[in-house]
């Protein structure tokens, strides 16, 4: 049996998803973060090594060489992949390998490829305006001169509030201090600081902290619901900068929204929907990715094989028809 396999490698983790030649989902497995710009060459090979075990694990096949792969990573810049090819096949046995920013999966799972904005709010934050023979980027900086409205930008907020909390500078919200202490196994403000510049990843655990920040707003924190509208407001500039920038003539086009902070868990897809309605911000549709970004990197993987049907018959099973 031929196995095709995709890939969505971010700042947080890999997930990798199986299917045969006819577009039957087999497996999907997870494992440690594959930005290789961020987390390095040798994380990134062991942790997409660790997805593919996981998948076969999962699919209950004995690992075998893989026939297409396609692997959509936040480390490649839109449609750029190619240069990227050699260092992926020292990640996975594949016949075929094709790769590109992790944006390219998202939005033909989402709309195949219709003109739309994508935006992802995980670890890090980007919007693009994409459709055949144009891309437009805003944001995707990376944590030290953006990724604002991201995972890490809202665990990042959060450690600089509590800290601001126990120096004095800004009223005591003890809730919500302790909490961002305990997330972080911290017993004091030195403890939280020292602990973070020690971590191994500290991109990836303060990201983490976003869904402790979204705890503490269901508990009724007031510094959690600055932290969350502030990174709504800032996805928001980002979508209307996309479509400032388009062509005055283009009409309204869809808005697919993906990645941890942005799903049914957290209130900032809420907030930041409200925030482009009440703008009037020309949004066709608001559509919350329902496809696996690995799921439908599987399906380019068929589809670049020459098994379009199989591709199709994948999305149709596992997400949104079109």
């Amino acid at each position: 049996m031929n196995v095709f396999a995709g890939y969505d490698g971010g700042g947080s983790k890999t997930v990798c998803a199986l299917t045969d030649n006819q577009g039957t989902l087999l497996g999907i497995g997870q494992g440690g973060p594959s930005n290789y710009l961020f987390c390095g060459e040798e994380i990134a090979r062991a942790s997409m090594r660790e997805a593919t075990r996981n998948a076969f694990l999962n699919a209950n096949i004995e690992e075998q060489p893989l026939d297409t792969v396609y692997i959509g990573s936040a480390a490649i810049k839109m449609q750029c992949g190619e240069a990227h090819i050699p260092f992926f096949r020292t990640c996975c046995n594949a016949k075929n390998i094709l790769c590109d920013s992790d944006i390219r999966p998202i939005w033909y799972g989402a709309v195949r490829d219709a003109p739309a904005i994508i935006l992802i709010a995980g670890t890090g934050a980007i919007a693009y305006m994409c459709k055949k023979g144009s891309l437009l980027r805003v944001g995707g900086w990376g944590p030290q001169f953006g990724d604002e409205g991201s995972g890490y930008d809202v665990g990042r907020r959060a450690v600089q509030e509590a800290l601001r909390m126990m120096d004095g500078r800004v009223p005591m919200e003890p809730t919500f201090a302790n909490g961002v202490l305990a997330f972080f196994n911290a017993g004091d403000e030195y403890e939280l600081v020292h602990g973070l510049r020690r971590a191994e990843d500290n991109r990836s655990r303060c990201a983490s902290a976003a869904r402790e920040v979204v705890r503490l707003w269901e508990q009724g924190s007031s510094a959690a619901q600055r932290i969350l509208r502030a990174a709504a407001e800032e996805l928001a500039l980002a979508v209307n900068a996309v479509l400032d920038r388009m062509n005055p003539c283009d009409k309204p086009v869809p808005l697919v929204l993906w990645g941890g902070l942005l799903g049914p868990e957290s209130p900032v897809g809420d907030m930041l929907c409200k925030t482009l309605k009440s703008g009037g911000s020309p949004i066709s549709e608001y559509i919350m990715g329902e496809i696996h970004p690995a799921v439908a990197a599987t399906a380019l993987a068929l589809r670049a094989a020459g098994l379009g049907n199989a591709a199709e018959s994948l999305l149709r099973n596992t997400g949104r028809p079109l």
